[in-house]
């Protein structure tokens, strides 16, 4: 799994943070960071339901 964002459509609305906070995080300018593009598979989970619940649609994931 890779994760990505689509920055032009990122509204940083901070759900993806909540829900995977070891991938996502807010820099100091309010931007997102993703922490771990490619997170282990403990993580996944957190990392599909991120993507779910972004309201734009911003964040994806592909294989590796």
């Amino acid at each position: 799994m890779k994760v990505h964002v689509d920055r032009d459509a990122c509204q940083v609305s901070g759900l993806c943070t909540g829900l995977a906070p070891d991938v996502f995080e807010l820099d100091e300018r309010g931007d997102l960071v993703i922490l771990d593009e490619t997170p282990p598979p403990h993580q996944h989970d957190d990392v599909q339901e991120a993507v779910r619940s972004c309201p734009l649609q911003a964040l994806f994931v592909t294989d590796n």
